[in-house]
């Protein structure tokens, strides 16, 4: 509950620059202008619509800092004079990504930082299918003790500020840019005889100068020239040539300390050079990993690096890049390097974005020593070895393209093409992720940016978190909100993810109920996105979309029912259970075969989708054994093929289970085996992205099946 305080609602502060406010929906307005910004979704209390707000005041007194034609990189530094100092903090954020340094010296080995949330506002105006939602958004910032880094005299505070999410020259869907490079810092000083300091972020201390990388780009790579490069930047105190900065309107949004670590490197691949001509040279990494080639000049001169995952070979034998399966010629990553003498010898890479390819050719003079892995840090929990090809194979190809596709805590669907947080690929492994992995810090993160692009009012939840665009559809996508907090309490017996999202569940809930005919999950957002099931065989989608969105619906209504349950939310569990029990009426009305005893004429996995929810008779679960008995494989999407295993588990059929998991079809595994990239695709046929995890949730069950 809340308590009344000064006009208005407070909880206590969680953190000393927070201040959180519930308050009726009619009172956000007055205090968005104070800067609170909504954290979540409304509810009901006390007969009363209301919301949580919450602002920070860290940087309170600091100016935001652009940098006007800087393009999208910058050098900015602060050079402050001090004496005596016993201890210093600096807080500091950047829009896009910052590395910082302290006289020289970096002040982190963490890449991609701050990690990407929903910023601020945008206008979505632009984009190809209208959203019209509300969001919640923050913005995290970093903490860091200076200790024994400062001096008397002067000292310079410095930041590499690159594009990193807030450019969007990728333009897919219309999706508008956050705008431009921002900065913004306090640093607190106590010296030895009891004063303090407060420096904060103005126009007047921060100077800027354009970067040596004269272009960057999240998508596209980035632009190096090293005739600019002075290796001396971070320690120089003359500002000879720098330009000050300018203050910039920033629109509301929350600053908040990150509370998990940044991408962090996590070893190194030797890669294989298999062809050569003269100084073109094209290396195999035998798997598809994130982060970036070290790059060691033998001369000056240009070198240009580009990245694939399939070759084609010419008449004479000369190979070249597919690139439909990393996002096509208009998506093609690409990075070029101006070196001069001085860089000869020393290794180099990107700094304000990854790369993710089975091959790079490098054009120039110049050697790949070694390819080094970034990822955001998990733990792996558990290492499977079956002694079976097939089941070994498809374990270890998950931790590699869960790895890669693992950036500032966001599990993404691709580590090139799309890069996103796609709520459908999150929850669907979820499960499988939860149990191979430590990934609480990740979940704790990535349900936050799921919670803040919810619809603050009307529940609707987006197709990718952060949002960034992307098709899905309400249950399968939107369901995220109830899966993954259920998930994480089941395997990590913490309920802190339920506490956090109910108000959330409730209002998706609502959504999907708003958005159903006849008790049947029908329609999402006009002339959006409304999918059912993705990616079966030949992208045939045979299962009707309003069939495995009403499925997402029940299952939820029973997550929700059981949450509830937990919380000691009698009325609310009732009501949950009451929503649910007509909805599994209607699903059976629309979709059963009383002829048959099957659902939707079994295709696809439907009798499992049924079966899982205890609907349908004995005919059900005898047509779904009797069907996977003679086919043997998957003709399954995404959803489906989850759910197919872990039906036949329950149904005692484990063998039949293991034939299918391990067929040698074209729609197998085996044959994602065959490709050679020791990573799973997105379609069984490997005709887009061959680094896309949601297959993987069927490790979930392979786990059961191999103990």
């Amino acid at each position: 509950m809340c308590n009344k305080m000064s006009g208005y609602q407070i909880f206590p502060k969680n953190d000393p620059f927070e201040v959180r406010a519930c308050v009726s929906v009619a009172e956000m307005p007055a205090l968005e202008a104070q800067g609170f910004v909504p954290d979540g979704a409304a509810f009901r209390d006390e007969g009363e619509t209301k919301i949580d707000l919450h602002r920070s005041s860290v940087f309170d007194g600091c100016a935001v800092l652009g940098f006007p034609g800087g393009g999208n990189a910058v050098l900015a530094k602060s050079v402050v004079e001090l004496e005596a100092v016993t201890k210093a903090t600096l807080y500091v954020t950047a829009l896009g990504y910052y590395e910082p340094f302290c006289n020289g010296v970096p002040l982190t080995d963490a890449h991609y930082i701050p990690a990407l949330s929903d910023y601020y506002k945008r206008d979505l105006r632009s984009i190809s299918y209208p959203i019209h939602d509300r969001m919640s958004h923050r913005i995290y910032y970093h903490v860091f003790e200076l200790g024994q880094l400062l001096h008397d005299g002067e000292n310079v505070l410095a930041f590499h500020v690159g594009k990193g999410w807030l450019d969007n020259r990728n333009r897919a869907e219309g999706i508008p840019s956050w705008g431009d490079l921002t900065l913004l810092f306090r640093l607190d000083v106590q010296t030895a005889d009891g004063k303090t300091l407060r420096v904060c972020s103005t126009p007047e201390n921060t100077f800027w100068l354009t970067s040596y990388i004269t272009d960057t780009s999240l998508y596209y790579g980035e632009v190096h020239d090293y005739g600019l490069f002075d290796p001396d930047w971070t320690v120089k105190t003359k500002l000879t040539g720098w330009s000050h900065a300018a203050a910039k309107a920033l629109p509301p949004t929350f600053f908040m300390p990150a509370d998990f670590p940044g991408d962090r490197e996590d070893g190194e691949i030797r890669p294989e050079l298999i062809w050569e001509n003269g100084n073109d040279r094209i290396y195999d990494l035998h798997t598809i990993p994130a982060g970036f080639p070290l790059l060691c000049p033998t001369a000056a001169g240009s070198v240009v690096v580009t990245y694939g995952d399939k070759l084609v070979f010419d008449e004479g034998g000369a190979p070249d890049f597919v690139l439909r399966h990393t996002g096509g010629e208009w998506r093609a990553q690409k990075d070029t390097f101006f070196f001069t003498k001085k860089e000869c010898g020393k290794p180099h890479h990107v700094h304000f974005t990854w790369h993710a390819s089975r091959y790079l050719r490098v054009r120039g003079s110049a050697t790949v020593p070694s390819f080094i892995r970034v990822n955001s840090p998990l733990e792996q929990r558990i290492v499977k070895k079956t002694g079976e090809t097939v089941p070994d194979w498809i374990f270890n190809a998950f931790v590699d393209t869960v790895r890669a596709n693992l950036h500032g805590f966001i599990p993404s669907d691709c580590p090139h093409r799309e890069r996103l947080g796609y709520t459908g690929d999150g929850q669907l492994t979820s499960r499988a992720v939860m149990r191979v992995f430590d990934a609480r810090v990740m979940y704790r993160k990535w349900m936050r940016d799921i919670l803040d692009c919810q619809d603050i009012t009307g529940g609707h939840v987006q197709h990718t978190a952060p949002f960034y665009g992307g098709g899905g559809g309400p249950g399968g996508w939107g369901g995220a909100i109830c899966i993954v907090p259920w998930n994480y309490y089941e395997i990590y017996g913490d309920d802190s993810l339920l506490q956090q999202a109910y108000h959330g569940m409730k209002a998706y809930i609502g959504y999907m109920l708003r958005h159903s005919e006849n008790g049947v999950v029908t329609h999402e957002e006009p002339k959006g996105w409304c999918l059912g099931d993705w990616c079966p065989p030949d992208n045939k989608i045979l299962l009707p979309e309003s069939f495995v969105n009403t499925y997402f619906l029940i299952r939820c209504l029973g997550i929700c029912e059981k949450t509830a349950l937990l919380f000691g939310k009698d009325a609310d569990a009732n009501e949950f259970a009451a929503w649910k029990k007509d909805a599994a009426c209607a699903f059976t009305k629309a979709f059963f075969d009383p002829a048959t005893g099957s659902f939707c004429g079994g295709e696809q996995g439907a009798d499992a989708f049924a079966i899982e929810l205890g609907l349908g008779d004995e005919r059900t679960k005898r047509n779904l054994l009797d069907k996977y008995g003679r086919l043997r494989t998957f003709d399954t999407g995404i959803f489906g093929t989850d759910v197919l295993l872990r039906v036949l588990i329950r149904l005692h059929e484990k063998q039949l289970a293991k034939d299918i998991l391990c067929s040698q079809t074209p729609t197998s595994f085996y044959n994602m085996m065959l490709g050679g990239t020791n990573t799973l695709w997105e379609n069984w046929d490997g005709c887009d992205s061959m680094c896309h995890p949601m297959f993987g949730a069927v490790v979930d069950s392979l786990l059961e099946l191999y103990p």
